[in-house]
């Protein structure tokens, strides 16, 4: 609903009758609107992470784990056009008000990046490789550049997602030249 509507369009009654039940048990389980928002918003940042994780593994090159990555950053597409990229300020605004819901986003920000962290210091290196920064580092930069690409995406109304493109982008991120 709040992707096809937009969050401010969304009542918790709206809510309750799509799920069939009165407002009571909505307000019982997350407390208000916002709660309500961020709970799916964490839901959905942990299918989507899951989608993208799901190719790497552990002790492989780290060149085949990017390459995994950058097909499923191709590839996925958790939310309508545009309703990413939207919910995402939703999110922001909510944070900026919610001291609560802020740290809890930035808990969920590290979560994130550490999970890029660990698959890029889990990966081997191919012999005179050597890694462009820390993992965290890397990992950062790597979430940073998914998120662009979404952005771009919301901005332009299209995907411009070429694979070997995100290969070599992925690879200038995590590996000197």
């Amino acid at each position: 609903m709040f992707c096809s509507k937009g969050y401010e369009a969304v009542t918790i009654d709206d809510v309750a009758a799509h799920a069939g039940y009165s407002r009571m048990p909505i307000y019982s389980l997350f407390g208000d609107k916002q709660n309500l928002f961020f709970a799916l918003w964490r839901r959905a940042i942990a299918e989507m992470m899951e989608t993208l994780m799901a190719g790497l593994e552990r002790g492989v090159p780290l060149r085949d784990n990017l390459r995994r990555l950058a097909e499923a950053a191709a590839q996925s597409r958790p939310f309508a056009p545009g309703a990413a990229e939207q919910l995402f300020f939703v999110v922001q605004t909510i944070a900026l008000s919610r001291p609560e819901i802020e740290d809890e986003l930035q808990a969920l920000s590290r979560t994130v990046i550490g999970r890029f962290a660990a698959m890029v210091a889990d990966s081997t290196l191919a012999k005179g490789e050597q890694l462009r920064a820390t993992p965290d580092t890397i990992a950062a930069h790597l979430v940073a550049h998914i998120n662009g690409m979404s952005t771009v995406q919301f901005q332009t109304g299209r995907g411009y997602v070429n694979v070997d493109d995100l290969v070599a982008i992925f690879t200038a991120i995590a590996l000197k030249r």
